[in-house]
């Protein structure tokens, strides 16, 4: 039989080449999980990165465990994960009566009997937890943590790749939709057929579920909308929308995000929102000569916190939007006074003719 040190080399170089082989934030989070839980035949293994937006502890990867479970509810008030992100490795041993555990009984209705904890560093930073779980009760050995901890150093250090990598995919994605939309805004003056390709390419490159523009009516009373993509006629006519708070906040020139639509009391339709199947919303101001004139919708299907290059790059969209307006406002008025004065010459050489 293998020994435990020789199998944990082989196993720590298989994850390695594994982590080695993809770019994919999505797919090294489940080589992990999915490592460990063979290696140390465990019930499962889950991953939770810390959210720096929101300071909590986000689930991130899974494997062995229901998603009844994995919806308990927010870990991060768990006695043993704060342990864990001072940095060093907490063992509860019975998870149905070790008071740092925050959630015995649904621990003991998964049949969880033993947890570790251990931190994920990058560079001396702690960025998230890794969940050791064991149906028995078990006093896992010295060299099982350290393998875990080895595996979770190695773990973060590819988290942090995979994630710049996606940063500069998002980033190209987004120079993408941008150049989309200006070369729009040079190739027409059809307000309505920019804003149409200003949502859509929006829905597309932040991979949301829908985006939306309304404009405030010319007596500042009424938002209506003016261009969609993603959403039904049915939430679309739900009705008016100047009692949403959250738009009344972003009115005021600043971006407004509701993480979750169906709870936060600033949304105006929260069952219209749950039967549409959006979860999250952000709502950026339209401004045009530093007056606001709209606001710009993204809506999600699944909870999400975006991202401050996110919400830079609605807010530049929300510019561009602005900019067609201006562009085609300006037209209309030179057009205008071409005309006038197109009337006026004739009018005159009319009049001269008569003399």
């Amino acid at each position: 039989m293998m020994g435990k040190e020789k199998l944990f080399l082989l196993s720590f170089q298989e994850i390695s080449r594994a982590l080695s082989s993809t770019l994919s934030l999505t797919e090294t989070l489940d080589i992990i999980v999915k490592k460990i839980t063979a290696v140390l035949n465990l019930k499962g293994c889950t991953i939770r990165l810390v959210n720096p937006r929101t300071n909590t502890l986000d689930l991130a990867a899974s494997f062995g465990v229901s998603e009844q479970y994995l919806q308990k509810g927010p870990v991060d008030l768990d006695k043993s994960v704060t342990e864990a992100l001072t940095g060093r490795p907490v063992i509860i041993y019975d998870a149905a009566t070790d008071p740092r555990l925050q959630y015995p009984q649904e621990a003991k209705e998964e049949g969880i009997a033993t947890l570790a904890t251990i931190p994920i560093l990058v560079k001396g930073q702690i960025i998230g937890v890794m969940r050791l779980l064991t149906a028995e009760p078990r006093d896992f050995l010295l060299e099982e943590i350290e393998f875990a901890g080895a595996v979770a150093e190695l773990g973060g250090q590819a988290i942090l790749n995979a994630k710049l990598y996606e940063s500069r995919l998002q980033e190209l994605e987004f120079l993408k939709a941008l150049q989309q939309v200006a070369k729009a805004i040079n190739s027409t003056l059809d307000v309505k057929q920019v804003l149409d390709l200003l949502v859509e390419t929006a829905t597309t490159a932040l991979g949301l579920k829908a985006t939306a523009v309304r404009l405030l009516d010319e007596k500042r009373q009424k938002m209506e909308l003016v261009a969609s993509f993603g959403l039904s006629e049915r939430y679309l006519h739900k009705g008016p929308v100047e009692a949403d708070k959250s738009i009344a906040e972003t009115l005021s020139g600043t971006p407004v995000c509701l993480h979750n639509v169906r709870t936060d009391p600033r949304a105006q339709y929260p069952q219209a929102a749950a039967d549409e199947g959006i979860a999250s919303i952000l709502s950026v101001p339209i401004k045009l000569k530093g007056r606001v004139i709209g606001v710009l919708r993204f809506y999600t299907g699944t909870p999400r916190d975006f991202t401050e290059d996110e919400i830079s790059f609605a807010a530049t969209l929300a510019e561009q939007a602005a900019l067609a307006m201006e562009n085609a406002r300006l037209f209309q008025r030179l057009k205008g006074e071409y005309e006038a004065a197109t009337r006026d010459l004739y009018s005159f050489i009319g009049y001269t003719r008569g003399l």
